[in-house]
């Protein structure tokens, strides 16, 4: 089971991204070369009007993986793959728009297992 279990607001973003290795030469001719494999994806999600009690399961789910130091596993709503994820910063904000009900977001980076 996923450690990350609370569904985002849809739509949420998700990218794709490979890497690619890029020699020029003096000629002016380039040499390109994947370095990966298969490509990782990236998820940001966002969160509006969320209880308390959602707010504080991913404020300290984000304080036990000591932000983006810790790998987490999260299942896509999308196409209910799980991942393995870290978030992408050492911090996150959360905002009290209402009486116990937040607003918040951040960034997950796949991660190879």
């Amino acid at each position: 089971m996923s450690e990350l279990n609370t569904t985002p607001d849809f739509v949420y973003e998700e990218v794709q991204t490979h890497k690619t290795l890029v020699t020029s030469f003096e000629n002016g001719y380039e040499q390109r070369r994947n370095k990966w494999a298969s490509g990782l994806k990236q998820f940001i999600l966002d969160y509006r009007f969320r209880t308390k009690t959602e707010f504080e399961a991913i404020r300290d789910l984000f304080i036990s993986k000591k932000g983006s130091y810790e790998a987490l596993t999260w299942t896509n709503p999308n196409d209910s793959t799980e991942y393995d994820v870290r978030f992408d910063a050492d911090s996150i904000s959360f905002k009290n728009k209402a009486f116990e009900l937040y607003d918040f977001s951040f960034k997950l980076l796949q991660v190879k297992a």
